[in-house]
């Protein structure tokens, strides 16, 4: 009998239950591309808080034309997996969760009953009792190239703006070990997207145990060696500058993304770069996560309706999915299994369904699939080592 189950946008869990985030390792990759598991990517907030007061300000598209820009970045496990061998290494044991996966895929489920009109492709592969969930590489790379297509030169520089407020609200190293010339020369430096540092972040939505990966843009103050670094943690953002009711009602439905992509892997608080119609940085605002949800709901907004609240609305879809992915999709490693949200066919469920013979065979295969063959081979060592204790 085929495989094939559906999920209905409409529902809502009733157990809303998170348990707070905490970070098990955190990684790099450099500007070749290179995973390090160590934190020479973490940058630190500092923001020139001079500059906005210099004549024509910040300029956020400054040194476009020199983007280094990373070419196929869509998800794959290498880096992930590498840190979270480390972490069992260190405790001799498996990590005792039901899904691996990364926090951007989870943002989009997590808001999609209110950000649902591109289509979305997941694979999901079970192994070693755990289900790891990864984006179709196909289906990005077809989004990838339509997105390409249809992208002005005014996006490419509002895109590039973001990579540029990171820059310029970040140094390498906390400001005291800066010499005067890395802090006021840091907006010369070429641009890339490269260069990241990310966390591996375990956590719980109901009764199902995540283990996320998440990029990190800097950390506020210091990274802290004796306790959880998440509290320390910053989001940067850019967006335009409010100066219309229109324009606020935008900047909310961005909100809810700011707040599912924090609230997810703990992150408290998102610092918002301003920019007007010339890209040019105009103000800087901090909004802390736990406070957006209230915030929105008593913005006086004119001729707004009462509206749902959209973030405990996410929350709740979002629990019921993914303990429904954890319950529903068979933990067989010889089958693999796609989770599709396309608007065109039906814009009002989910659909999980198996994987064609083909397909899984190169999401199983350990050189180019899902799962490398080093973190394989780690698994299987560790359960050797069990069975023989």
């Amino acid at each position: 009998m085929e495989f094939s189950k559906v999920y209905p946008l409409q529902s809502r869990a009733s157990d809303a239950s998170v348990k707070q985030p905490k970070e098990l390792i955190g990684y790099s990759r450099d500007i070749n591309g290179v995973y390090h598991i160590d934190d020479s990517q973490l940058s630190y907030y500092y923001f020139p808080d001079s500059q906005m007061n210099v004549p024509g300000g910040v300029d956020l598209q400054a040194g476009f034309k020199e983007f280094q820009a990373n070419g196929e970045d869509f998800g794959e496990f290498s880096g992930l997996l590498a840190a979270l061998e480390v972490v069992e290494r260190k405790n001799s044991a498996k990590t005792p969760v039901d899904i691996i996966t990364w926090r951007g895929l989870m943002r989009s489920l997590m808001t999609l009953p209110f950000f649902n009109r591109e289509k979305l492709v997941f694979n999901i592969v079970p192994f070693d009792g755990q289900l790891f969930i990864q984006q179709d590489f196909q289906n990005a790379r077809e989004a990838a190239e339509l997105e390409k297509l249809s992208r002005s030169d005014l996006n490419k520089r509002q895109m590039f703006s973001g990579y540029k407020f990171e820059q310029v609200s970040t140094l390498s190293k906390p400001w005291a070990q800066c010499t005067r010339k890395e802090i006021e020369q840091r907006g010369k430096v070429p641009v890339n997207n490269i260069e990241q540092y990310a966390t591996v972040v375990k956590t719980s939505f109901g009764k199902t145990n995540l283990v996320m990966g998440a990029e990190v843009d800097c950390v506020f103050d210091y990274k802290p060696e004796d306790s959880d670094p998440l509290p320390h943690y910053v989001e940067l953002k850019t967006t335009r500058i409010l100066d219309s009711p229109k324009s606020v009602f935008s900047f909310e439905n961005k909100l809810l993304k700011f707040w599912a992509q924090c609230f997810l892997v703990g992150i408290p608080k998102i610092i918002c770069g301003f920019r007007d119609d010339n890209l040019i940085l105009r103000t800087v605002e901090e909004y802390r996560t736990d406070k957006i949800p209230v915030m929105v709901k008593n913005n006086p907004l004119p001729n707004k309706s009462p509206s749902k609240n959209k973030f405990m609305q996410s929350l709740k879809f979002f629990n019921g999915l993914i303990n429904w992915i954890n319950e529903t999709v068979p933990r067989d490693e010889t089958r693999t299994y796609r989770l599709v949200f396309d608007p065109t066919v039906n814009p009002n469920y989910l659909n999980l369904s198996e994987n064609s013979p083909d397909l899984t065979a190169s999401l199983l295969d350990p050189e180019s699939g899902v799962i490398p063959r080093k973190f394989r081979d780690w698994r299987s060592e560790l359960a050797a080592t069990s069975t023989n204790v």
